[in-house]
């Protein structure tokens, strides 16, 4: 089948104006037809996406900065725990302490100390649960280079054991020696019941090891 012929002789008897504003209006309709149909929402696709991509590079960047943040609690908890756990082998089970404290107590005697007072007070256990305070009101007389060498056997205890509140009174003559009234807190660190520590002799700097058991509290 043939088909039929078309004739643009048409075209020869429009105005050249006319031409002219159509060959325009093709010019500026078809490339505006194109923006307004296919372009302006592939724009818009494109933003879409683009902000999409610069909220997810936030959300890795703040990702990032929390896992490093991470590895660096992790690591500082880590040394936590091994100084906690140092800590708990300083603290004996509360009969070692007892029997540590009345240990003391002989020593500072052996030195030349006048043990006046050697009073237990309440116990008290952290509201943390890791240790119980054994307090003792003590107070001796002596010379002063003796009480300071009993200050320092305490200091040199592998046990937690505090001194606090030290008040030394005025220097006076006794048996043609000079003496210091000493008041103080002596404070021992011990296990909670529950907290299984590492097991050790009860012993103090000058005095023999003796194993720990259940004493009296020291007088």
């Amino acid at each position: 089948m043939k088909l039929p012929e078309i004739s643009f002789e048409f075209l020869r008897t429009i105005p050249i104006v006319q031409k002219v504003l159509v060959v325009i209006l093709l010019m500026v309709g078809v490339p505006g037809i194109f923006y307004y149909t296919i372009w302006d929402e592939k724009k818009i696709a494109i933003q879409t996406l683009e902000n999409e991509i610069a909220k997810q590079d936030g959300d890795i960047a703040a990702l990032t900065v929390k896992a490093k943040h991470l590895e660096e609690l992790v690591a500082a908890n880590k040394q936590l725990e091994i100084a906690l756990a140092k800590k708990k082998e300083s603290l004996p089970p509360e009969e070692e302490a007892i029997l540590l404290l009345k240990q003391l107590s002989d020593m500072g005697v052996r030195l030349g100390l006048d043990i006046r007072l050697w009073k237990p007070g309440t116990r008290v256990e952290d509201p943390s649960k890791l240790f119980v305070k054994l307090p003792f009101s003590v107070e001796l007389s002596g010379g002063y280079h003796t009480a300071a060498l009993f200050f320092d056997r305490i200091n040199n205890l592998p046990r937690i054991i505090s001194v606090s509140g030290l008040k030394m009174g005025s220097p006076k003559v006794e048996q043609e020696r000079v003496v210091i009234q000493t008041v103080f807190d002596l404070t021992a660190f011990v296990a909670p019941p529950d907290l299984p520590v590492k097991p050790a002799q009860a012993s103090v700097p000058g005095g023999a090891a003796v194993p720990a058991a259940p004493v009296p509290a020291a007088r």
